[in-house]
């Protein structure tokens, strides 16, 4: 039997599920992330009622009526066959498209129209002359049409201008039905992987984003968030879909444009700075979102992924990022992209990339080439952090070293007191507001703990960590009762302790 996976007919034996569908295309997809499974195509567009009529002269959207199914069934059986076809007349009243051939019957009555309806038409009472006309003003006339609804099968909702400019020299080049979410919603459902599938079943297993090339900051902003390939649902709601893993996180205005069904948004001003918006219905453009780009595909999980759910994510142009390799290792990850490569800084085959540039991947994909700035491994240190034990501190951490923008942070030494085996960095006031007490040490604070004082102390958002246990006092001075312990040292415990005073300390997740 033959079934689409992602867009890509197959051909599958009956009785195959979803997970046998996945396997055999190797198709996108992260475990836990929703799918959608679309009964097929006929199913969908039947759900469908708007049309985009585009014209060599403009497009046309219609929406079709509720009260006319002999006259909307037709339609939508028989709209591909007006592609191709001429604008045949246009006078004050109406425009005409057309004709086919149609099994419609006429009648011969005389009905009143309102501007902008859009009737079928059968011209001197034959079928063999069936058109689509649309209506430019209110008037009445005989046009033999079905006995059904005065003929109206639909209502002009944009495009109204394309309608005054049509000529008889004109033609339409296609006609679409436009898939909007009630459409999917009432066609469409998520399911698991041992649902069976059925001949002309669609399904679709990942998202594509392509990056908007005028907000190349605001994209690497998505990318940091779908950074192990997914993109989580925090709130959803009939409009739009967000993730909020990066609220707080302020970014410059880039691009503002009409937030389209499919557009993807960063919120740069006002209460939730720093969060992604993924548009399910269209909205107007506002001055506080940029648009970094648009689904390309897989609108569809949009539609019916539900809240706390994630949807795998793919992206155009992908991720290009050398920070944290070495110099070698982006020599060859950079060739491998027919990418020029141009090393900076140290540039031994050992030394780690802390900065490259441009920055941003859209950018790199513009430019084919990249400077990368190598530092001495002996400066770096590798770290494991405490995401849901304490939160709020290592959201602090992240901001102020960098982490939640970049895969490489770095922190400034504020004091490296030897003889008692600590190393300390100076609280950033700004960002340290609000860091309640969350996972104190309990007893003893560990060798290689990274802790941050929080609001029980005057001088919250101090980080420090120390190079043996101790059991009196936290790495930054202060009492067990101030101090959050936000996760531990990893790697590079010889080059902590040989770190002074202004030295620069690049850290990165493990």
């Amino acid at each position: 039997m033959q079934v689409k996976v992602n867009d890509v007919e197959i051909d599958i034996d009956a009785g195959s599920t979803v997970e046998d569908a996945i396997k055999l295309t190797k198709a996108p997809y992260i475990k836990g992330s929703a799918i959608a499974l679309i009964e097929g195509r006929q199913e969908l567009e039947s759900q469908v009622n708007k049309y985009k009529i585009v014209t060599t002269n403009g497009s046309i959207i219609i929406e079709l009526v509720d009260n006319a199914d002999i006259l909307t069934n037709f339609w939508k059986d028989n709209y591909k066959k007006f592609i191709g076809t001429a604008i045949r007349w246009t006078t004050s009243n109406e425009v005409a498209i057309g004709s086919i051939v149609s099994n419609l019957e006429p009648s011969n009555e005389e009905h009143l129209y309102n501007r902008w309806d859009v009737i079928i038409s059968l011209s001197s009472f034959s079928n063999e002359a069936t058109h689509i006309l649309f209506s430019k003003s209110k008037h009445r006339s005989v046009y033999g049409v079905p006995d059904q609804n005065k003929g109206i099968v639909a209502t002009i909702v944009g495009g109204k201008r394309t309608v005054a400019k049509l000529k008889n020299t004109d033609t339409v080049t296609n006609i679409e039905p436009i898939i909007e979410r009630k459409s999917v919603i009432n066609s469409a459902s998520v399911t698991d992987f041992s649902t069976v599938l059925k001949e002309g079943n669609e399904l679709f297993t990942y998202m594509e984003v392509e990056a908007n090339p005028q907000a190349p900051m605001s994209f690497e902003h998505f990318l940091k968030i779908i950074d192990d390939g997914t993109f989580k649902v925090d709130y959803e709601s009939e409009t739009f879909i967000g993730n909020y893993a990066l609220k707080g996180l302020e970014k410059d205005t880039e691009i503002i444009e009409k937030r389209k069904r499919g557009a993807v948004t960063l919120r740069t001003q006002g209460n939730g700075v720093g969060r992604v918006y993924i548009y399910r219905e269209d909205r107007v453009s506002v001055p506080t979102h940029n648009i970094i780009g648009y689904v390309t595909r897989g609108i569809q999980i949009l539609d019916i992924v539900n809240e706390n759910e994630k949807i795998t994510v793919l992206t155009k142009p992908e991720k290009i990022s050398t920070v944290s390799l070495t110099q070698k290792q982006a020599d060859e990850y950079l060739d491998n992209l027919g990418i020029e490569h141009e090393r900076d800084g140290i540039t031994d085959d050992e030394a780690i990339i802390v900065a490259q540039e441009p920055n941003y991947t859209v950018d790199v994909d513009k430019e084919r080439k990249v400077k990368t700035l190598g530092v001495p491994p002996h400066d770096f240190v590798e770290i494991e952090l405490y995401d849901e034990e304490s939160p709020s501190s290592v959201w602090y951490f992240k901001k102020i070293t960098g982490l939640l923008n970049g895969d490489v942070g770095h922190l400034r030494v504020h004091m490296a007191i030897k003889p008692m085996k600590i190393i300390m960095f100076n609280a950033v006031n700004k960002e340290a507001k609000g860091l309640i007490p969350e996972k104190l040490p309990d007893g003893q604070v560990n060798a290689w703990e990274i802790c941050v004082s929080n609001t029980a102390c005057k001088n919250v958002g101090n980080i420090g960590i120390r190079f043996e246990d101790n059991s009196e006092f936290g790495p930054t001075g202060e009492s067990f009762k101030s101090t959050n312990v936000i996760g531990r040292v990893v790697s590079g415990f010889d080059n902590l302790k040989a770190f002074k005073e202004g030295d620069t300390v690049y850290v990165k997740e493990r």
